[in-house]
């Protein structure tokens, strides 16, 4: 069966829809994804991908329409969209020219199994082995690693993230003076401290010590990085989603998202805020905040700091 599947953002949320695409391959389908800029490198890695067409979105209505009319995908026995937007569902009814199978379809619906890698198993039709994220990294980068590291044991923090090309979302982030005294904690413990991001936030992290690799690694570097690290902590964002993919020991801090949604029970260890409206939204495009923004602020470095002992000492 040839199957169009489309994911075409963001980083993270492709991560967790590769156990789905995965399960349709193991069933035999010959699959082509439909990938925007942000979700490419993880379909590039994934194993037995027939074909991968890259869309602009999201860009301009127009732009779309003319790359829409350009780039007809036709032939295909079935489509496939691991999303939500009903928008992008109309969309692609017209690019494939026959029914799609929908998150954003209200028969359908998304968001009735949690986390969002089970739904979006539910929604492809397939059943799953394993809701881990897959994405393998090469001898190479894991070689390239080495290079910062020296092969002594580190940690990796992500105080930045919660970008990506829908929208920015400062409102994910932990203050960057209390990632700071957690850097200096690790550090007066004996752990040499490895900082992950991407370009946008290195300077905005600069203020965090430790060895600073934000906007210098790919995705690729990045995720053998934080595979062969001792423990991984960090605002809920890509490089949390890779440390799931590479089994390492990872705490992850929410405020307005809600870790149920995004994480399968165990994969990491949750630092939620403590405010009544926490958390305000799931999977889909941050609505704004209409409390006082104080979510990310009720998390106390004691709680983190305890919770990294804790999972240091196991």
């Amino acid at each position: 069966m040839k199957t169009l599947v489309v994911k075409t953002h963001a980083f993270g949320d492709s991560l967790l829809a590769t156990s789905a695409v995965a399960g349709l391959i193991a069933r035999g389908d010959e699959v082509t994804v439909l990938s925007g800029p942000s979700s490419l490198p993880v379909w590039k890695r994934l194993p037995g991908i027939m074909d991968i067409v890259q869309s602009p979105a999201p860009c301009s209505v127009i732009k779309l329409f003319w790359w829409s009319l350009l780039n007809r995908q036709r032939g295909f026995d079935k489509v496939i969209h691991l999303g939500s937007s009903a928008g992008a569902f109309r969309w692609l009814r017209f690019l494939a020219g026959q029914k799609v199978i929908s998150g954003g379809d209200r028969e359908i619906g998304f968001g009735i199994l949690k986390p969002a890698a089970r739904d979006y198993c539910r929604i492809a039709g397939v059943q799953f082995s394993s809701l881990k994220p897959l994405f393998p990294v090469t001898p190479l980068e894991l070689e390239g690693s080495r290079r910062y590291t020296g092969g002594e044991p580190y940690v990796v923090l992500a105080p930045g993230g919660a970008r990506n090309v829908r929208d920015f979302v400062p409102q994910k982030r932990w203050p960057m003076s209390r990632w700071a005294e957690v850097s200096l904690h690790l550090q007066e413990r004996g752990h040499q401290v490895f900082l992950v991001g991407g370009e946008q936030d290195r300077e905005e992290i600069s203020s965090v010590s430790g060895v600073n690799l934000a906007g210098k690694l790919s995705w690729g570097e990045t995720a053998a990085l934080i595979s062969m690290a001792v423990l991984f902590a960090g605002n809920d964002s890509g490089p949390a989603h890779l440390a799931v993919a590479g089994d390492t020991p990872a705490l992850v801090l929410f405020g307005p998202t809600d870790p149920n949604a995004l994480y399968e029970h165990g994969s990491i260890v949750p630092v939620c805020g403590t405010v009544s409206c926490s958390p305000c939204y799931a999977n889909s495009i941050f609505p704004g905040c209409t409390g006082n923004e104080d979510c990310m602020i009720s998390i106390d470095i004691e709680r983190v700091i305890h919770a990294l002992e804790e999972m240091l000492q196991r």
